[in-house]
């Protein structure tokens, strides 16, 4: 099921990090490979954002319940909070840029995705129609990320909305 949740999230990520570099310029000999592994064997963030530092795992067990058992960078731009005796087992936090992306983002969502319904978060947010309530992608001030549970489910999952809105005020 997580598994399918990234394949929908993967090309967005793509896109977002192509983006990034593709506005950069420069000399190639002095700028570092930020899209380079680090040397933890993680996927390197994007500049100096790590999607793991977008929240707390306190925060993310305050939420859902339980306990986070771990937390660590995923391979879509994504950070995996694997909980126990939670609501959900698995939440992941993506970053996709900053407010330059969101109107790409935003147009790869609605075409990949299904149509996108609003939600009051941020400067602006929205659900996918695939994952209805329980993916959020929201712009707040220049950060562009998404909450979701990582695995699939009909249920909805009201703590997706309360953590994308913690994340938001943080950010913005």
């Amino acid at each position: 099921m997580m598994l399918l949740m990234r394949r929908f999230l993967a090309p967005f990520a793509l896109v977002a990090v192509l983006s990034l570099t593709a506005c950069g310029g420069g000399d190639s000999e002095t700028e570092s490979d930020e899209s380079a592994p680090s040397d933890t064997g993680q996927p390197a963030s994007t500049g100096d954002v790590s999607p793991c530092d977008l929240t707390t795992e306190e925060t993310v067990a305050e939420v859902f319940g339980g306990t986070v058992e771990s937390a660590a960078e995923g391979e879509a731009r994504n950070c995996e909070y694997t909980l126990s005796g939670a609501s959900v087992m698995l939440v992941e936090v993506y970053y996709f840029g900053t407010a330059d992306d969101w109107d790409a983002l935003k147009a790869g969502y609605e075409a990949n995705r299904g149509p996108l319904t609003p939600v009051d978060l941020g400067d602006e947010a929205f659900y996918p129609g695939d994952l209805l309530q329980n993916e959020h992608v929201v712009l707040a001030g220049d950060t562009v990320f998404a909450v979701g549970v990582g695995d699939f489910t009909t249920e909805i999952s009201p703590g997706i909305a309360e953590l994308a809105g913690i994340i938001a005020g943080e950010v913005d």
